[in-house]
């Protein structure tokens, strides 16, 4: 993960000096060496307030996802839907909001085409010149580290060359990693490859004192070692289901009441419910002029949901189903999962959805206190008893409030299947074992582009 990050923030500086050179060559052009000086004085501020700006943008629009970075048709698609609504904004500020004493018409406008030139040469050059620079050796991996460890082998850009895997499963060479005996000392094959990273088994029991033996002599020759359970969550953003056991659960989410991230968590709530009601103040006629012409019935759905401690209460949605039942409801035959291409959604339901403002009416949920405005999506009944019998520690989802957005919607698509919403819980654990500021300022910036390119759900 460090090598993410690591990369992360070298693609975020490169950009912050991109954008300073940029402005700097703007300047020269207009006002000459002898008025430069002065000219940067009075542009450093406002034109570092907008840069802020940009910068959001662009990570909104993926453009510091390392899957992404190739210069591709796609990533130049991508940074020219990021950088018009870059300059947008810009323009927005300085003219629609006056409390700058400039207003830099010629100027902004040399400046974008200045820096889209050179953000994209930037950007091909450390495209062009990234290279893995962990290599990795993965002892005993189970088939959840080895999908990762193949996506990683695929990604070189992400900072991670695989070596290869320690195993006497012949099934494991079928996914394309170099697959090395148990037999073999593990110091020859660092010696041999130049690991740089052990990945420790998930469970080390059967071959404690075997391994640990051998790791051992491996401590002065500056090889770090990982637990395969941390590995697999810091660069996954999941928990691991080979992680769960009874000790998981009390070393990681033990319980702090009245904690500064939780007060700030609530006000936050309470900010965005209250503006999330103006909006759907606003927006509420026009769905139901929408809704009443497409399909007859009740404008608001409400649905039994599962919240924090367990506690049901009834989540507030705009309908965007035929209305089967008197309540709204679409459902004649019991509870089922909506797919993505549900028949039972109206033409403007799709779109709706699509936009998430189906969603909206749950601000009324959080300003009650049932939910926030992060945190796992509260589920159905029927639905958690079912998810129970194949994963015994589902209800634990329930020790946070139930949110309108959350980490496994902004980082997995529909959940159709049991196995599929199984997966989410993982990334629910994830989030209710890191819960921070940080973390939740990074979903709702990743939310928005969630809805920007109809991700997610």
């Amino acid at each position: 993960m460090r090598a993410v990050k690591a990369r992360q923030i070298v693609l975020l500086t490169g950009d912050l000096v991109v954008l300073y050179i940029s402005l700097a060559i703007t300047l020269l052009a207009r006002y000459g060496v002898a008025d430069f000086a002065h000219q940067l004085n009075l542009h450093l501020f406002p034109m570092g307030l907008i840069f802020v700006f940009w910068l959001i943008i662009f990570y909104v629009n993926g453009l510091y996802d390392l899957l992404n970075i190739k210069v591709s048709l796609a990533f130049l698609r991508r940074f020219t839907e990021s950088w018009l609504i870059a300059v947008g904004a810009a323009v927005t500020l300085f003219y629609l909001v006056p409390i700058f004493n400039i207003t830099p018409r010629t100027n902004l406008f040399i400046l974008s085409i200045v820096f889209a030139a050179m953000f994209v040469l930037w950007r091909f050059i450390i495209s062009s010149s990234v290279r893995a620079s962990v290599r990795v050796l993965a002892i005993n991996p189970n088939s959840e580290l080895i999908t990762l460890l193949t996506t990683l082998q695929k990604n070189p850009q992400l900072g991670y060359q695989i070596i290869g895997i320690i195993s006497d499963d012949e099934k494991q060479e079928q996914h394309g990693l170099q697959t090395f005996s148990t037999k073999t000392p593990i110091r020859a094959i660092v010696s041999e490859h130049h690991v740089g990273l052990i990945v420790m088994p998930f469970n080390t029991e059967a071959s404690a004192a075997k391994l640990y033996g051998e790791l051992y002599e491996l401590l002065f020759w500056d090889v770090y070692t990982m637990p395969a359970d941390a590995f697999f969550e810091s660069l996954s953003g999941r928990i691991s289901f080979a992680s769960l056991q009874d000790s998981w659960f009390f070393e990681n989410l033990q319980p702090n009441h009245a904690t500064v991230y939780e007060v700030f968590q609530r006000a936050a709530d309470y900010v965005f419910a209250t503006l999330g009601l103006l909006a759907l103040l606003l927006l509420t006629p026009f769905v139901a002029l929408a809704t009443k012409i497409q399909s007859p019935g009740p404008l608001f759905y409400l649905q039994e949901r599962i919240g924090k401690s367990g506690r049901r209460f009834k989540v507030i949605k705009f309908r965007t189903m035929h209305a089967l039942e008197k309540d709204g409801g679409a459902e004649l035959s019991g509870a089922q999962f909506t797919t993505q291409d549900d028949p039972r959604i109206t033409k403007i339901g799709k779109i709706i959805r699509s936009l998430r403002i189906d969603e909206l009416p749950q601000v009324i949920n959080v300003l009650k206190g049932e939910m926030s405005i992060i945190g796992p999506r509260p589920e159905r009944p029927q639905f958690v008893e079912q998810f129970e019998k194949h994963m015994p520690y589902y209800t634990v989802r329930n020790l946070v409030k139930p949110g309108l957005t959350g980490w496994a919607q902004i980082n997995y698509p529909y959940a159709e299947t049991t196995e599929q919403q199984l997966t989410k819980f993982q990334y629910d654990l994830f989030y209710i074992k890191n819960r921070s500021l940080m973390l939740d300022i990074t979903i709702i910036l990743k939310t928005l582009h969630v809805i920007l390119y109809g991700k997610g759900r």
